[in-house]
């Protein structure tokens, strides 16, 4: 779109990059005050797109049911001057490419990043959505060096049971797959046409090699496990991620993550872990901490003003029961005196 108009409630502003399937534009929201959103508008070269913007827009919508700190959030979609766009949150930050060459990276943050975009992936294969289009490119690192995985331009929904979300007889084809050939497709798409939750696997194990090493392996590369900079069941566990075989990879992405969770827990943020022991053992606000106090026994109120009733030390009320009922006979004494 050379010169851009208004997509209804969408203003144009920026143009932030373009693609095979179409252009990423900064936009305004004006029914939102104006909110700062990235639009991605679909290619309307000829009618043979027509089914492809079709799809385009259907994924769209469905992947706004999906919402995850490290998943770009889809907002809404729809058709205007015959193309297809789609609404998402403008992530602001830089891409994975040049956060992970930035000479201030450490070995830490590239590991957190790994299982932030791995957590995003997990949660769209829970979801029914493959990527498809994994790469550095398409991971932002944002201004508080969180990972978010974005462009779900190619996303697919691949799950038949939807709770209704779908018709029933749009039966998803897995192999509706990614035809060009790049460094993170994995074989199959290349020699089968098929893609799914195992091919965004592959491509995020070949996207953990590039972050770790800083090249795209090759068949002849040496494996991460040959390194002496990561615990060993980790890079084991990358390099089976991205196995030419898919049936040597990871049956999900949750169980990759916990293996390298697991024997990598300086990648766990430390007020992650404080936030997780606070949960654990500080009780619930709505309950009363457990104590073996009298209820009689509680604190002073925080108020300004003087207590009626001054609090007595619990090891003082049996010695002061005593003397009260000591005074009560001396009293009681006294009256009898009186009246003899």
């Amino acid at each position: 779109m050379a010169n851009p108009e208004d997509l209804g409630r969408y203003r144009l502003k920026r143009l932030l990059g373009r693609g095979a399937l179409g252009q990423v534009w900064e936009a305004s929201d004006r029914e939102d005050h104006g909110a700062k959103v990235a639009v991605k508008i679909m290619h309307a070269a000829d009618d043979e797109l027509a089914f492809a913007r079709s799809a385009f827009a259907r994924e769209a919508r469905l992947a706004s049911l999906l919402r995850h700190p490290h998943v770009v959030s889809v907002h809404d979609a729809g058709e205007a001057a015959g193309t297809s766009f789609m609404v998402m949150d403008m992530v602001e930050g830089k891409s994975l490419r040049a956060s992970m060459r930035a000479p201030e990276t450490t070995l830490v943050e590239k590991l957190r990043w790994l299982r932030q975009v791995g957590d995003g992936l997990a949660a769209m294969h829970r979801a029914g959505i493959v990527h498809r289009d994994l790469k550095p490119e398409n991971v932002i690192v944002r201004h508080d060096r969180t990972a978010c995985v974005v462009d779900l331009g190619i996303a697919k929904w691949v799950k038949v049971d939807l709770g209704g979300e779908r018709d029933p007889l749009d039966v998803p084809d897995e192999r509706d797959a990614p035809t060009a050939k790049t460094d993170y497709v994995p074989p199959e798409t290349i020699s089968e046409g098929l893609y799914d939750e195992l091919g965004d696997q592959y491509a995020w194990g070949v996207l953990a090699y590039e972050v770790l090493t800083g090249e795209v392996p090759t068949a002849s590369a040496p494996p991460l496990a040959a390194r002496d900079d990561l615990p060993a069941r980790v890079a084991a566990a990358m390099d089976r991620a991205r196995s030419s075989d898919r049936d040597q990879r990871w049956d999900a992405m949750e169980l990759l993550l916990d293996e390298i969770v697991d024997h990598t827990p300086s990648i766990v943020p430390p007020d992650a872990r404080s936030a997780k022991a606070r949960a654990t053992y500080e009780p619930a606000v709505d309950e009363p901490a457990a104590t073996d106090e009298p209820e009689d026994a509680s604190e002073p109120s925080s108020s300004s003003e003087p207590s009626a009733r001054a609090p007595v030390a619990p090891g003082l009320r049996v010695p002061l029961a005593l003397v009260v009922v000591a005074v009560l006979l001396l009293l009681g004494a006294s009256v009898v005196a009186a009246l003899r």
